[in-house]
């Protein structure tokens, strides 16, 4: 049974850019329109930071920073739900710590993708940030996330907020520890492969509005 300590972190990266937001009870429509062309999703004005909590651990890695960036896939393009609306090449993070570990790196690995998944309702849309994935480094503890974000996209303010709970990322690897990575941090933290991460805070589009159509 897992232990309950103080702090965390999980990871990254992440944090995003998505174009989506609220759930409705019947879906009207399979197909959405983005358009748009390039988009920079940076932490909310405001806010302390954006935080990734392993939920089984109860440990959190609080960022200061965290930027998406990339451009929107053929826009004005109609598109199934769930497929690629933009593609996300540049994500930066800085400020990352966790009280235990202290500072911790971020790195987020491969392109992450963004797509809207349901019916938009008002100015609201869900959607969801695709193959997500980095690698964290702390002292004596190294382990990597990967999966998606769900969340939702309000073009009003074009801000991206991730769901409440399990975000859809998880922990996939926890290298074995060695002579010169004795992980013996991640111990103490209590993550393993399989925990999972919600994400608290929101994003918000700084570059030109994004708009989305669910026909």
């Amino acid at each position: 049974m897992k232990k309950f300590t103080k702090g965390m972190f999980a990871s990254a990266a992440l944090a995003t850019a998505v174009i989506g937001g609220t759930a409705v009870a019947a879906q009207a429509a399979t197909t959405y329109t983005p358009t748009g062309s390039t988009v920079s999703f940076a932490k909310t004005s405001g806010l302390t930071g954006v935080g990734f909590t392993d939920i089984e651990a109860g440990q959190t890695l609080t960022c200061s920073t965290f930027t998406l960036a990339g451009s929107i896939v053929n826009s004005g393009v109609n598109r199934a739900y769930g497929a690629n609306g933009g593609n996300l090449s540049t994500i930066t993070s800085s400020g990352c710590s966790n009280p235990l570990a202290g500072a911790t790196t971020v790195t987020p690995t491969g392109t992450w993708g963004v797509a809207v998944t349901g019916d938009k309702v008002g100015t609201v849309a869900p959607a969801r940030l695709t193959s997500v994935g980095a690698n964290l480094s702390a002292a004596n503890c190294k382990f990597s996330i990967g999966g998606v974000v769900n969340g939702k996209f309000d073009t009003s303010n074009q801000r991206f907020t991730p769901n409440s709970g399990a975000s859809g990322l998880t922990i996939t690897s926890i290298p074995a520890p060695s002579a010169g990575n004795p992980q013996t941090m991640c111990v103490t933290l209590d993550i393993q492969v399989g925990d999972t991460i919600s994400i608290s805070g929101s994003w918000t589009n700084g570059g030109p509005a994004l708009s989305v159509t669910t026909p």
